[in-house]
């Protein structure tokens, strides 16, 4: 099914209340060839735009050749106690994430797994208050603040959730999350969840629960751990760390190699050649592992900020050297992005005239990615 250009006039970008979520017609072709399950290359998207307002474009992820992405998950989402739930600093709605979520359904149409992640560094969402708070009294509290979590799972048809407990919640807490997540939206959604790589050995944990007891309790309900080999929590500088995990019980499938993408974003950087090495070794251990994830997108080397895609580019070389995965991008899709953008960017005082937007151009060339 093509997408209609009628659904994107001008009008719709004009409404102040216009945002984009997921479920509309697609607007691309997918790939040519749907990507084998395993092993998986997860990238994370938390720094939306740059320093000067503009959006910072995921598209390139799917655009560029030789990049073989299977997830893509959109952060941080958090629980405001006595609040709306935000992305960042604002709510999901507003129109500064318009290009954000028109991206993210073109990825989505290209087969990538678009997710969103709640949690992280800033305190609040998995507290005795909001998505911690204990069954008797403040029932209704899990519901009012689960509920708005489901809200925007549905609005933005994401295709997963990824809970980063950097705090600590009880073992009933964490499970019933789960637990209410997969009764919500069944199997086809992913649910994962992202613990210090210590925490699979029964070492340091920043959650509070044992996820040795979540996976007992739970397991089939969860589709993979991207476990955090950084920042003094382990490291791919070897296979030592990665091993302990397994040893401690862990199937490797369900292990996904979380890696700093820079050494401007932690401690730990392993070099490209030192994570080929290990990564290869691993594999040859174990016949396959959960595969690589990138905290983040935006300055990722070797190509930082002007070209972040350059290291999703260099995993696919790791994980699938004889994968090519490519997006047909028509022109339909690339006026109804340029559209976004300036939304993303003018919010309500985007002008037109017969038809034409006026003012700021972007600075991310969509008609360039036209090849179709």
């Amino acid at each position: 099914m093509r997408l209609q250009y009628a659904w994107f006039t001008l009008l719709h970008f004009l409404s102040p209340s216009f945002s984009l979520p997921l479920q509309v017609p697609p607007t691309t072709s997918p790939r040519s060839s749907p990507l084998p399950d395993l092993p998986r290359l997860v990238i994370y998207y938390q720094t939306t735009h740059d320093s000067l307002g503009n959006p910072i474009s995921m598209l390139p992820l799917v655009t560029e050749k030789n990049i073989a992405l299977t997830h893509l998950i959109i952060c941080s989402l958090h629980i405001n106690p006595g609040s709306t739930i935000h992305l960042n600093d604002h709510p999901p709605s507003d129109p500064h994430f318009t290009t954000l979520w028109a991206e993210a359904r073109v990825l989505a149409d290209a087969g990538v797994r678009v997710m969103g992640m709640i949690g992280g560094a800033a305190p609040g969402s998995f507290t005795a208050q909001t998505l911690d708070a204990p069954p008797g009294s403040n029932s209704t509290a899990f519901e009012h603040y689960y509920g708005q979590l489901r809200d925007v799972i549905r609005t933005y048809g994401l295709g997963g959730l990824d809970l980063d407990v950097e705090q600590s919640m009880s073992q009933a807490g964490i499970t019933r999350l789960v637990e209410r997540l997969y009764a919500d939206f069944g199997p086809g959604f992913v649910v994962t969840l992202a613990p210090v790589a210590s925490a699979l050995e029964n070492g340091g944990n920043l959650s509070g629960f044992d996820y040795g007891d979540l996976e007992a309790a739970a397991g089939d309900e969860i589709g993979f751990y991207n476990a955090q080999f950084y920042n003094g929590f382990g490291s791919m500088a070897s296979t030592a760390a990665f091993d302990g995990v397994v040893a401690n019980g862990w199937e490797a499938e369900k292990i996904v190699v979380g890696q700093i993408t820079t050494p401007d974003n932690g401690g730990q950087y392993v070099s490209f050649d030192v994570l080929n090495r290990t990564i290869g070794e691993l594999r040859g251990r174990y016949g396959e592992i959960g595969g690589i994830m990138g905290w983040e997108y935006f300055n990722s080397q070797p190509g930082g900020t002007a070209e972040p895609w350059e290291w999703a580019q260099r995993m696919t070389e790791i994980l699938r050297p004889e994968g090519t995965f490519n997006l047909t991008v028509t022109r339909e899709t690339a006026e109804m992005l340029e559209g976004a953008w300036r939304r993303s960017v003018l919010g309500g005082s985007v002008q037109g005239v017969g038809g034409q937007y006026t003012g700021v151009l972007p600075d991310v060339d969509y008609m360039a990615m036209v090849n179709s």
